[in-house]
């Protein structure tokens, strides 16, 4: 009997976390965030290396082999960084990781922080498991490339603001190999010169609300600063598939060249400008790339792939024949990446025909039992507002229709930056007026900001222009005028939709937009992920408990129980 191959993916650095792949599929997968709240942590992610284990039923005794995403480990300031490090980041783009030999790429496995690491394949008896070290934008192509949903060959694409010295490559794959073709140092990066640090400039967070960015975008008129947007990063003339820094500054300085560049400019239109703007740069960067590859399926992973205005754009091309965008695009994808790159290693190694497998439901994380759940509710005393019910889909269904919001906490983890009905609230999307509860007294959003809606596949075509299957909430569509009975769920000013289109990968889900749509033939509810502002979306049930206690939720369906206020 064939043994099964199993590899443990790790990333320890922004949004943590840990995966385990078994013959070529994603057999677990989870972010630490959503077992320790603390989002987008960065470090060792301990507890969801013991979960994966524990979520797909395998001893750590039967890993071959660990795979860690990152050659640098560093997340100090520019200036505090290790000589290595600096050096690495300055030079990266000479290098070809993923079969570099150099003295530099040995010192900087052997200079990598790994204590904690180490620590805990100790305890986890994988100490002596091989370790290899996945280059992080190689583990970004590795995700989408290996799981996508075709065999031929594929321009494959990945752009971020920044890893292991680079913001993004463009590369060949052909069935067990990715090879690189081109790439963009980090002082070039569109994702950290240019997006992160138009966030900042606005006031908001770099790295987590770029997205608040492209939500203002359509309410501004680019016309009024895009000359001065165009002079901050450019593609580069005389190399098509590279980036180009053209204001002169990096990391700090930025912000002193902003603050002239773009002085009494209105917030919204500098939203629209930078909106425009790298839409324009990534579309041409991708015709750049299939001119030169002559390939039209592409590929794409990386945070600025979150983009899902860009990715439309991306999308409608006449250049490209297929697209596919991993759902995890940003740094939580790149344990999954390490692992599937580990594990094509290790069979190339080992003589062994590897097994492909497409993506799927990326249901990847933690489920909790009804039993666990009750002990947790009973714990906090919730006493005759909580009842046991077998047909929870059809209760909350009755509850949305009743102008209820409701938080459906159920089945595994969704894994990824999107609730995709597991951890998710759910409201009418017929009603404006919800947008205003969920906003001020449950998420504490800014008020600019869309939602998304859950709808059934077999409608997507009802409401969205060149529907597609879209589960993920990685692509915007426009939409059709029977959209407006998903009018909360929908960008407020283009009226555009970032759909999940929900079918039979997700049974309990599906039947609660079945029976919503029984009572008000719409095929489709309101859907955000289930957190607070600032927090990661729920992991346990007692996160679940203490979010719909501190919000203004009406009703949480948590496995089969059903708590009110």
């Amino acid at each position: 009997m064939k043994k099964d191959i199993i590899v443990l993916g790790i990333h320890d650095g922004h949004n943590a976390g840990a995966a385990l792949i078994k013959n070529g599929s994603v057999a677990a997968a989870l972010q630490e965030e959503r077992l320790n709240n603390i989002k987008n942590y960065s470090g060792t992610p301990i507890n969801a290396i013991r979960a994966v284990f524990d979520i797909a039923k395998v001893d750590p005794s039967d890993v071959d082999a660990i795979a860690i995403a990152g050659l640098v480990h560093s997340h100090a300031p520019l200036k505090e960084r290790p000589l290595h490090v600096k050096l690495y980041e300055r030079y990266a783009g000479l290098f070809k990781y993923h079969t570099a030999n150099s003295l530099l790429i040995k010192a900087l496995h052997k200079q990598r922080q790994m204590t904690e690491l180490k620590s805990e394949f100790t305890k986890q008896g994988i100490a002596d498991k091989p370790i290899t070290f996945i280059e992080h934008h190689v583990a970004h192509a590795a995700s989408v490339y290996y799981q996508r949903p075709w065999t031929d060959d594929t321009l494959v694409l990945t752009l971020d603001g920044a890893g292991d010295g680079l913001c993004s490559t463009v590369s060949i794959g052909r069935k067990y190999t990715l090879e690189r073709v081109a790439s963009t140092t980090a002082y070039n990066s569109p994702g950290n010169i240019f997006y992160s640090e138009i966030t900042g400039y606005l006031g908001l967070k770099r790295w987590e609300h770029e997205y608040k960015v492209m939500g203002m975008a359509p309410y501004g008129i680019s016309d009024y600063c895009i000359d001065e947007i165009r002079k901050i990063v450019r593609i580069n003339s005389s190399k098509p598939l590279e980036f180009e820094n053209t204001i002169g500054a990096y990391a700090d300085h930025v912000q002193k060249k902003l603050t002239k560049l773009l002085a009494e400019q209105r917030f919204d239109n500098i939203s629209a400008a930078t909106q425009q703007h790298f839409e324009d740069l990534v579309v041409q960067w991708v015709k750049n790339a299939i001119v030169h590859t002559g390939l039209h399926k592409v590929a794409c992973a990386g945070g600025m792939f979150l983009n899902v205005k860009a990715n439309k754009l991306l999308r409608e091309m006449e250049e490209v024949d297929n697209i596919h965008f991993y759902p995890a695009a940003s740094d939580e994808g790149v344990p999954i990446g390490a692992a599937l790159e580990g594990y094509y290693r290790f069979c190339t190694l080992e003589g062994i025909k590897p097994e492909k497998s497409e993506l799927g439901a990326i249901y990847y994380g933690k489920e909790y039992s009804n039993s666990y759940i009750e002990d947790v509710i009973k714990k906090a005393e919730w006493g005759e507002k909580v009842q046991y019910i077998d047909e929870i889909e059809g209760e909350i269904a009755d509850l949305l229709v009743r102008d209820k919001i409701v938080a459906r906490y159920d089945g595994r983890d969704e894994f990824g930056p999107r609730g995709l009905g597991n951890r998710s609230i759910l409201a009418d999307p017929r009603n404006l007026k919800v947008i205003r509860k969920i906003n001020f007294a449950i998420k504490h959003r800014d008020f600019w900001m869309p939602f998304a809606a859950s709808v059934l596949d077999a409608r997507k075509e009802d409401y969205f222009l060149d529907a597609k299957f879209a589960p993920y909430m990685i692509e915007a569509f426009d939409t059709k005028p029977l959209a407006e009975e998903l009018i909360a769920g929908l960008h407020p000013k283009d009226m555009t939709c970032r759909p999940q289109t929900v079918n039979d990968w997700n049974p309990g889900y599906k039947k609660v937009l079945e029976n919503f749509q029984e009572h008000t033939g719409v095929g489709g509810v309101l859907n955000t992920s289930f957190n607070l502002h600032g927090s990661p979306m729920v992991g346990t049930p007692e996160i679940a408990l203490y979010t719909f206690e501190n919000s203004g939720l009406d009703a949480l369906a948590i496995g089969n129980w059903l708590v009110t206020k």
